[in-house]
Formats: structure tokens, sequence, C-alpha cells
């Protein structure tokens, strides 16, 4: 096993990968390293709720989603490198309505993509199986809710130079956390 340091920054266009070796079988598993993805220089859109939103690539969508009423947000079409953010505007305690995000087209959800959900106040979450195109957000009518402002999802489109798998959307959830973009000049 190699160890690598860097000094500097580190750049992928493809994305990044972490590998898992069973220990039994040897097989390996790999998997999207996670995070948000770096905000710079994304444009910032306020969007109201609507039954129905189309998301900007490159953007991070504010939106004022309460659960009072349903929204179906659809994502862009993906293409490598594209982010989209939805952003929660307000608290979601305001009904058990969902807030969902669809793929445009024949476009997929990567495998195992994942976005938290309710089922009462317990948490769940909703699990993109293969070939799926729709992840939903049911809140519940309390306090209870772990997506509330702030909080944001960041959808990103990836594919991996090594492969043959067609761009897919993967998902990162972020629960109210503030990224920042330093930069140091000696």
């Amino acid at each position: 096993m190699a160890s690598t340091t860097f000094n500097g920054p580190v750049r992928s266009e493809k994305g990044f990968q972490v590998a898992t070796k069973n220990t039994t079988t040897g097989a390996i598993t790999t998997r999207m390293s996670s995070g948000m993805p770096d905000l710079t220089g994304l444009s910032i859109s306020d969007v109201a709720t609507a039954s129905t939103l189309t998301l900007a690539a490159d953007t991070i969508s504010v939106v004022n989603y309460t659960g009072a009423a349903a929204a179906a947000c659809t994502l862009p079409a993906a293409t490598a490198g594209t982010i989209v953010v939805y952003a929660q505007a307000k608290d979601t305690a305001g009904g058990t309505a969902t807030l969902s995000f669809d793929c445009a087209g024949s476009d997929v959800f990567a495998t195992g993509s994942v976005i938290e959900s309710r089922g009462s106040s317990e948490v769940t979450f909703d699990t993109s199986a293969a070939s799926e195109t729709l992840l939903t957000f049911t809140p519940a009518d309390a306090a209870t809710n772990l997506f509330t402002t702030g909080s944001m999802i960041a959808f990103i489109v990836t594919k991996m130079a090594h492969t043959t798998l067609l761009q897919k959307w993967v998902v990162q959830l972020t629960l109210l956390q503030v990224h920042l973009h330093l930069h140091h000049n000696n």
C-alpha cells in the first residue's frame, strides 16, 4: 500500500474515488469521496417555491419550501462537471408535503445516492436504486427535521475516465454548514 503526500492543491476533472477492499473475498468496491463541492463562482438564484421547479446548472438555488405544499425540482441535463446546489431558505416544519428531485430526460442518479427524509419524526433515507431518476424528502410536521434552514443538497455530475458508465448525478447532503474558500497570498 502506497502513501503519498502532496504540497499544493490536488485537482481532478473526473472526481475522486474511495476504494474499499473486502478482507474475505478481496472484492474492491469504489464510491465517490463525500463532501460539498467548492461553491466558488456558482451563480445564486432566489427561487420561490412552486409545484414544479427547474434547477439551473452551476447555480445555488435558494428555495423557500416549507412542507406546506409539494415541490418537484427537475435537475438540468447531466453534463460532466456540472454542479447544482439546492439551498433550504426556511424551516421545513410546515407540513408533510414532499420535496422531490428528478433527473432530466434519461439521466439517472448514481446507484446508492442518499437523501435524508422522515418517517413521522424518525430519520429515514431515500436511497437510489440502479437507474433511478427520483429522490424524495418527506418532512415531519415538527421541529425534528434535520434538513432545515441553511441546509444544502449538492448534485454533482461525474464520469470516471476508466469506465464506460454514463454520466450520473451524485448527491451530497450538507446540513447547516458554511463552506468558505480562502486564498492565502505569499
